[in-house]
């Protein structure tokens, strides 16, 4: 086929209703369908638009062979082929369609086994101590309402390691304070705030020191002082070109600050501060093993379902591994013993 014709206007009706499946029954949001859409898109890329069914088993080996050949991870390649495996596995059930697929041969839409544990081997995620975190916090400049949100910003993250869209999204009304637990928590709400799963979750304080929790609650009651509100962001964007008045300048109707600014301010601010940059995400790796090493199973457990994981295995499986250097420090704290 002609690799010009970027359609083929068969496969474009079963993908219109397979989207309108994923719409529907299946209640994918836009993001997560438009996700599956790729997938389905890269399939028809590499074999030059042809026909989606008939599908054979040589058609998949083919297609195997050159989806590993594109330079791609093999964990991506992995969700692809599962993606596709369901897709193939819906067409299955359809009248119009199920001729043209058998069933049988759908999970030949896989890697090999060693292709597989390597796509699914976690990656080191580097982290910064908790120690140096809050030691940067400290020497932050506070002369500007800029950099008093850009310190708040951060104190928050090490606070509660929240995910970047959820600390960008947090409005001034999801800080509330917990009488009986004598703590404060982000009340982290599909209602107002951009949520991964849309779970809602208490994110509770870290135990850090009370100067460290001050900062954030300082500058909330800052905010509410000149005119903000419940439902007003508690990071605000800012502009540079205003002066420090700006947030009374624009108190009617502020706006939420970007996960964009954030990567910018967390990246400014560390390395300014000699240290190297990680993402905004690693804070949650910090907070998870610091947990490990210095809590109680159950203060574990506790942290692992303020940062938003269905279980404590998630927690320690994804963040909780020691780093290098706590390894070797742990083992060298061990009695030495006569060979």
């Amino acid at each position: 086929m002609n690799t010009a014709i970027r359609f083929y206007p068969p496969n474009e009706r079963i993908k219109y209703k397979y989207r309108m499946y994923l719409m529907g029954p299946k209640r994918y949001d836009k993001k997560t369908w438009s996700k599956v859409m790729e997938h389905i898109r890269c399939y028809e890329t590499l074999n030059d638009f042809a026909a989606l069914l008939p599908l054979s088993v040589e058609q998949i080996h083919n297609y195997i062979g050159k989806i590993c050949n594109q330079g791609l991870s093999l964990s991506y390649i992995e969700q692809n082929l599962k993606t596709l495996r369901d897709f193939f596995e819906w067409l299955t059930h359809q009248n119009e369609y199920m001729k043209g697929v058998d069933y049988n041969i759908l999970p030949y839409f896989s890697l090999t086994n060693n292709q597989r544990r390597m796509a699914r081997a976690p990656a080191y995620q580097e982290s910064y101590e908790i120690e140096d975190i809050l030691r940067v916090i400290r020497q932050m400049p506070i002369d500007t309402e800029i950099q008093q949100r850009n310190r708040a910003l951060i104190t928050l993250q090490t606070l509660c390691g929240m995910r970047i869209e959820e600390l960008a999204s947090v409005a001034l009304g999801n800080l509330k304070y917990d009488k009986l637990a004598s703590n404060w928590f982000i009340y982290i709400s599909p209602r107002n705030m951009r949520i991964k799963f849309a779970k809602t979750r208490y994110s509770y304080f870290m135990p850090w020191d009370d100067d460290i929790k001050d900062i954030v609650l300082r500058w909330a009651e800052k905010l509410r002082k000149i005119g903000f509100n419940d439902k007003s962001p508690l990071f605000p964007s800012i502009d540079n070109q205003f002066g420090k008045n700006l947030l009374l300048e624009q108190n009617t109707n502020p706006n939420f600050i970007t996960a964009q600014t954030i990567r910018h301010i967390f990246k400014k601010v560390f390395s300014d501060a000699g240290m190297p940059v990680y993402r905004v995400h690693s804070f949650r790796h910090t907070i998870a093993r610091w947990a490990e090493l210095n809590g109680t199973p159950e203060f574990f457990n506790a942290v692992s379902q303020s940062l938003g994981h269905s279980s404590v295995q998630t927690t320690f499986y994804c963040y909780g591994t020691m780093t290098p250097s706590k390894i070797g420090q742990t083992l060298s704290m061990l009695p030495r013993k006569s060979i």
